[in-house]
């Protein structure tokens, strides 16, 4: 979507960018995807529907990764596989972590 490219660096990169709707988390989920990324802070935009859509993602055993930046380099790639190698926070439920896609897989 372009996130990163159009708005980082301004009040919109953390308030008015596009997202997921819960519906589309669930449709995901129907789908069997386990895991989705975005380049925006949030799965959905701030307020309700971000919550929902975390609540969904939870619910659905989904692990979304927020804030991935290079995501239209990957674009008419191909298939990828998508690695990530997190802090270990003890007690933390969320880490930075660093994002590593493996082209041709």
């Amino acid at each position: 979507m372009g996130v990163n490219k159009r708005l980082w660096g301004t009040p919109r990169y953390l308030h008015d960018f596009p997202g997921l709707h819960v519906d589309a988390v669930n449709w995901l989920a129907d789908k069997r995807i386990l895991m989705f990324g975005v380049e925006a802070v949030s799965p959905a935009p701030e307020g309700e529907a971000n919550f929902k859509a975390h609540i969904a993602c939870a619910a659905r055993g989904i692990t979304h990764v927020e804030c991935l930046w290079n995501l239209d380099k990957l674009v008419g790639k191909g298939r990828f596989r998508f690695i990530s190698f997190p802090l270990k926070i003890r007690g933390g439920t969320a880490s930075p972590i660093r994002a590593v896609a493996i082209l041709g897989e």
